[in-house]
């Protein structure tokens, strides 16, 4: 378990990961709770729901409406908070636990 631990903070640790919103990283000694992640699924939802609605449009699947775009973002800002929470949020706060003894 220590490996993926590692791996899922190699990954959050990277800049690159949280472009274009580098300020809502922690400290690596801060724990992601239930706020910031809302915090940061308010921030990425929509960026990426916008995208996913951009490329249904593009491919076909659904019709270019205002009603689409806003259930693609607050899907994607749904999915963003519990994907996160479930996954990197674990990892992430359990180092912190370790670095704040």
């Amino acid at each position: 378990m220590n490996w993926l631990e590692n791996a899922m903070n190699y990954l959050t640790d990277m800049d690159g990961g949280w472009w274009p919103f580098l300020r809502l990283r922690p400290a690596q000694h801060e724990r992601m709770n239930n706020g910031h992640l809302l915090k940061m699924a308010l921030h990425f939802g929509p960026l990426y729901g916008l995208l996913v609605f951009a490329w249904y449009v593009f491919v076909g699947l659904v019709a270019l409406s205002i009603l689409w775009a806003v259930v693609c973002v607050l899907t994607s800002i749904a999915f963003f908070f519990g994907a996160y929470k479930f996954t990197f949020a674990i990892f992430w706060n359990r180092r912190a636990k370790r670095l704040q003894r």
